[in-house]
């Protein structure tokens, strides 16, 4: 009877899967990868499923961010000569993030922290509304209305209440006990990414926040195109950098390792927002420059070398 158990769960996980894909409208080729993608997506799904039933309130979830983000912003805190630019950048990011979560659902405080390390290729959001992007992110971006998009898919996590659910997961999995215990959870685990339909999701949510906020959906599909072309590079690492942004990927590659291999695939990504352009009739303006662009770090081959 007992080894009939595991099958059951594996079952009701591949059925979840495929009643969640067709909900969302999601297409998977029919490859073994893809089956494994849906079966495993189900699985967390079904992990979901105690958070849901007993959610965490919005003051608990303000509450265990705000603290878990005091503990993460002391890990990268500025230089004394990345500190003027740092807090340029991070202003710039709160004035395009609170555009953005102004039409979010969930009226929360949202709060973006900027870390000004370019071997930092990611964002991440924690419960609460705290969002943090790296500057090795901001790097690859030729645009405010990629950043708007990227900041909309991080408020989305929060708004879908994916980071709560992280962390009553966490709490479960750890046996954990209140606030201080939670401290402890390393931030990893936030950067780690969600299922992959929880990306999806947040794609579409977030991008549609950009939109609503008066920004041009074709900021995220470069941004999309410039993580395709990386997506090709993380596998051969014998090229030499050619450009500032290779050096930096080059860097970093295994935090885009882990962001590639913890996201959808960037065509899968770029396939949805199109057809959500073309559904929802949005237009699109060309984008925007990215104003921060001029103080972001650059990789030291950049820098100007001195003689004596």
């Amino acid at each position: 009877m007992k080894r009939w158990i595991p099958l059951s769960v594996i079952f009701l996980a591949g059925l979840l899967a495929i009643v969640t894909a067709e909900r969302h409208k999601i297409d998977l080729r029919p490859s073994p990868q893809a089956i494994l993608s849906a079966v495993a997506d189900g699985q967390h799904e079904l992990t979901r499923i105690p958070s849901k039933l007993d959610r965490m309130s919005d003051e608990d979830e303000v509450r265990i961010g705000d603290e878990l983000a005091r503990s993460y912003e002391a890990r990268w805190r500025p230089t004394a000569t990345e500190g003027k630019a740092a807090v340029e950048i991070q202003a710039y990011l709160q004035q395009v993030g609170e555009k953005v979560s102004l039409h979010s659902r969930r009226k929360l405080h949202y709060k973006f922290h900027y870390v000004p390390q370019l071997s930092f290729v990611n964002a991440f959001a924690l419960p609460g509304g705290h969002v943090f992007v790296g500057a090795g992110l901001l790097t690859l971006m030729q645009s405010e209305d990629a950043l708007a998009a990227v900041l909309g898919h991080e408020v989305e996590h929060v708004d879908l209440r994916h980071c709560a659910e992280r962390v009553q997961t966490e709490q479960r999995l750890r046996n954990l006990g209140p606030l201080g215990d939670l401290l402890g959870l390393p931030v990893e685990l936030f950067i780690a990414g969600y299922s992959k339909e929880q990306e999806l999701e947040a794609d579409r949510d977030g991008t549609t926040l950009a939109v609503e906020a008066g920004y041009s959906p074709l900021g995220i599909l470069q941004l999309f195109k410039e993580f395709g072309q990386l997506e090709q590079k993380t596998g051969n690492h014998s090229n030499a950098p050619a450009t500032p942004i290779d050096e930096a990927a080059q860097l970093s590659m295994g935090t885009l390792q882990g962001y590639f291999a913890s996201h959808p695939p960037s065509g899968q990504r770029t396939q949805q927002i199109e057809k959500l352009i073309q559904m929802e009739h949005w237009p699109a303006p060309p984008p925007r420059p990215l104003a921060c662009r001029s103080v972001l770090p650059v990789s030291p081959s950049t820098q100007p070398k001195i003689t004596t």
